[in-house]
């Protein structure tokens, strides 16, 4: 009897392993690496072909801090040029203030798997990683609201850097019934652009000493202006500013508009956004180690270039960002 017992609890542990696993795979939706060739007369890697969507069952996707008793709020979280790790101390903050939190990382998806480790990381163009970052993340942000466990009237979106960017894209894809709103920090000024009209509340989000990526020291994220060379323009996406201003088409002086410029075209038409600055602070206000203050040094076709990169924030302009962002989604 008490092997006949042990047998059947024995049996039916692996048929329900077996079952759940094949319930979840059922899900999955594994992808193929991505082709990337490198134009070597503007230094960068660009795709050829599909980028990934989003695979709920990729090693790199963190669904935390569930309950399926008591639905929490969720934030997806959405990384910038360094993957995944640019979301890290972002997740703990709201996971430790009893939000869930999901991230993931899209350059992962495309087969990228050493991209933080790699020499190559910058010459990825933000175009090449928004276009990465913008597949992956649509595909989250359809799944998320299919699972148990949350709140689906308050699902935020924040987006850092090149995340920003396509958070705030995002923000013009889903209405306040689905996306309760969007955090967007430190858009970049080069990449997909931003799109004609928000659907959901929109929050920008500038370091007053934010010039990451900008060649002139005062290239404030907020005015700077990229050329239309480094914009795309994404099929799928919203309609934006970069439509007909991009690697392939151009007009006006050649030069995307700046995001101070665009918000006031969103205020115009009434949406809803708002911008906040944060003194003592840069790119990245989460940025582990405090406020930096840097530049970089790059060669291209024989010139020397200054990219100018500050990032991170003082002790107290980090805390009132926490307690605004509290303050916010709560």
């Amino acid at each position: 009897m008490y092997r006949t017992l042990v047998a059947f609890c024995f049996f039916s542990i692996v048929f329900f392993f077996i079952y759940s696993q094949s319930a979840f795979a059922k899900e999955c939706n594994p992808q193929s690496p991505t082709t990337f060739i490198f134009k070597k007369e503007i230094q960068y890697f660009y795709i050829s072909g599909n980028v990934a969507t989003f695979d709920p069952c990729h090693k790199s996707v963190d669904f935390k801090n569930i309950d399926k008793k008591k639905k929490k709020p969720l934030v997806i979280l959405i990384h910038g040029g360094s993957g995944k790790k640019d979301t890290g101390q972002i997740s703990s903050f709201l996971r430790s203030n009893n939000f869930a939190t999901l991230e993931l990382d899209a350059y992962q998806m495309n087969g990228i798997t050493d991209y933080n480790q790699s020499n190559n990381s910058r010459k990825y163009s933000n175009a090449t990683r928004q276009r990465m970052i913008y597949s992956a993340f649509k595909g989250a942000v359809d799944w998320s609201m299919k699972q148990e466990g949350i709140d689906s009237s308050r699902i935020y979106i924040y987006g850092i850097s090149n995340g920003a960017t396509v958070a705030a894209n995002l923000a013009a894809v889903y209405d306040q019934s689905i996306i309760k709103a969007v955090i967007s920090e430190g858009p970049t000024h080069s990449g997909m652009g931003m799109p004609d009209e928000i659907k959901t509340k929109l929050i920008l989000v500038f370091g007053k000493l934010d010039n990451f990526g900008a060649t002139k020291k005062d290239g404030w994220r907020w005015i700077f202006r990229s050329p239309c060379f480094m914009s795309i323009s994404i099929e799928d996406a919203p309609k934006g500013n970069t439509f007909n201003c991009n690697i392939t088409t151009q007009s006006g002086d050649g030069l995307v508009e700046n995001h101070i410029t665009w918000f006031n075209k969103q205020k115009k038409k009434n949406k809803n956004i708002e911008i906040y600055y944060y003194d003592d602070a840069a790119h990245g206000i989460f940025h582990p180690g405090g406020l930096k203050i840097s530049s970089m040094v790059f060669k291209r076709k024989e010139k020397e270039i200054t990219i100018y990169s500050n990032t991170g924030a003082k002790p107290e302009a980090l805390k009132k960002f926490k307690k605004d962002l509290l303050t916010f989604v709560n």
